[in-house]
């Protein structure tokens, strides 16, 4: 009895340190982050082209700029948690460095808002970022 009891007492720290460790996951999951990553590639290379042709004013487009680079690290954070099986995790890490790269350019166009060149070549890189991701997409 004592010696189940001080087992319980080892076993219990390291099992609520396992379960708060990476989660593992699943097809779906890689599938869904994804998808939402090609969005925002997707969302960020249509404001950019709309800010070349000059449809907005600086500070709309700076705060919509810092939004979506926000939502753009939530997401690469929520994909740092997470750990997949082998066959997944070539998938995962395109779309880890992949949102690394559009977290770049967002905040490379928010410092260039009004220089065409920088925007014509974030918008390009974005259009690059979006079609990998829609590539890992496509070899689940």
């Amino acid at each position: 009895m004592y010696l189940n009891l001080k087992m319980l007492l080892v076993m219990a720290p390291v099992t609520l340190l396992l379960a708060c460790g990476k989660q593992q996951a699943s097809r779906d999951d890689v599938h869904s982050d994804l998808i939402k990553s090609i969005s925002l590639a997707s969302e960020s290379e249509t404001f950019v082209r709309y800010l070349r042709q000059h449809r907005s004013t600086y500070y709309f487009a700076s705060g919509y700029l810092n939004d979506l680079l926000n939502e753009v690290n939530r997401t690469a954070k929520e994909l740092s948690n997470l750990n997949a099986s082998p066959d997944l995790m070539d998938a995962l890490n395109v779309d880890r460095v992949q949102l690394s790269l559009l977290a770049v350019q967002i905040d490379n166009v928010d410092r260039h808002l009004q220089q065409a060149d920088v925007l014509a070549a974030s918008e390009d890189q974005i259009r690059k970022i979006r079609m990998s991701l829609v590539q890992a997409n496509s070899s689940l």
